[in-house]
């Protein structure tokens, strides 16, 4: 059984009144029975099958101690407190997939705080993400000043080093729990071991890393209703996986040189008409919308510059003495259109002329 922190469930539907007494024997962590009954009562689903709680409708006295029993009751512990009144006023939205817990939060000012008791007697070898969508907060692990996270950026840390994790102000965070058993699967369970404080708002290769992970985790919540639960859950990881790889690393490609490279696999598989934009992201690590963000850097689209690397290698094609033993059709197919028409229309609306007009000419107009 894999845990959480903040709140972060272990599986999807998991009894939230079961006591840990045969778990912990802390007293300070023990169930209780009208904590439990009152997390029952803040627990629902929505369409999605997303369990989601909330401390709204819990006595304000009681609240703090709900929004612990929810981590209680998953083998995790954490303290949690608010400097108002009317004590922790959260909405979490959670779901799990293989392992990985996922959590959209919004709530008050408040804190959470794992302590080296709770590290020791419940470690769960994790690596943590909060994304700070709204508010500011501030991340404390007792061996360097207390590092300010503000709004548009994610803090990553690792989950058994005890820490305490505090929002000034109403907040709205995005956090998940990523078992380090999935990094050591892609070579870096050795990662992230100190705190790192990135963007996932504003411009940037790193940022823009940061940004597609936000894309792929939140996409946890929008499980449809019909799809196979593990194809979807094994999708999903392998695409949060894919980008933690890119994300482990300062980065050192730039823009240039991922458009480069994308150029270069375009080139060497324009032939084959199943050419996707999914086939090249995959290739270089990167989602699919980064490489769009990437290509539209540049005014274009994936699908355009492919369909003009193709027409430019059929223009040369048809205009050396060493193929004219092919047909036009030939030409189109081995440039990796799919249809002689396909291939004819898209040449005269890039090139001005039809193949066979370009064929019996002495030159070609320019390539724009």
């Amino acid at each position: 059984m894999t845990s959480s922190v903040h709140g972060l469930p272990a599986a999807r539907a998991c009894p939230i009144t079961r006591t840990v007494t045969s778990v912990l024997s802390t007293p300070e962590m023990l169930s209780h029975p009208k904590i439990d009954s009152e997390l029952e009562d803040a627990l629902r689903y929505d369409e999605h099958g997303t369990e989601i709680i909330s401390t709204l409708d819990v006595r304000p006295n009681l609240r703090n101690a709900v929004w612990e029993a929810r981590n209680r009751s998953h083998l995790i512990g954490l303290r949690a407190g608010s400097p108002t009144p009317s004590g922790l006023v959260g909405t979490m939205r959670s779901a799990v997939v293989n392992g990985m817990s996922i959590a959209d939060i919004t709530g008050n000012a408040h804190t959470v705080e794992r302590t080296p008791t709770m590290a020791d007697q419940l470690p769960i070898d994790s690596v943590m993400f909060t994304f700070v969508i709204s508010g500011e907060s501030f991340h404390f692990n007792g061996t360097s000043p207390p590092v300010l996270v503000k709004q548009g950026e994610v803090a990553i840390y690792d989950s058994d080093s005890p820490f305490m994790l505090g929002f000034t102000e109403a907040m709205h965070a995005v956090v998940a729990s990523v078992p380090r058993h999935h990094l050591v699967d892609i070579g870096m369970q050795d990662c992230f071991r100190r705190l790192k404080v990135i963007r996932h708002a504003g411009t940037g290769v790193e940022t823009e890393m940061a940004r597609d992970l936000l894309d792929v985790l939140r996409g946890a919540f929008e499980r449809p209703v019909d799809v196979d639960v593990h194809e979807f859950d094994d999708t999903l990881l392998a695409n949060a996986l894919r980008t933690l790889r890119r994300l482990s690393v300062q980065p050192t490609q730039t823009s240039y040189h991922y458009f480069t490279a994308a150029t270069a696999y375009i080139e060497s598989h324009f032939d084959d008409p199943r050419l996707s934009i999914a086939d090249i992201a995959h290739t270089l690590s990167l989602s699919q919308r980064h490489l769009g963000r990437i290509f539209a850097a540049r005014e274009t689209t994936v699908a355009r510059h492919i369909q003009k690397l193709r027409l430019q290698r059929a223009r040369r094609l048809l205009a050396s003495p060493e193929s004219c033993h092919m047909g036009v059709a030939e030409v189109g197919h081995r440039c990796g259109f799919s249809s002689p028409s396909h291939f004819s229309k898209a040449f005269r609306a890039y090139f001005g002329v039809t193949p066979t007009e370009a064929r019996r000419a002495e030159s070609l107009p320019a390539a724009d």
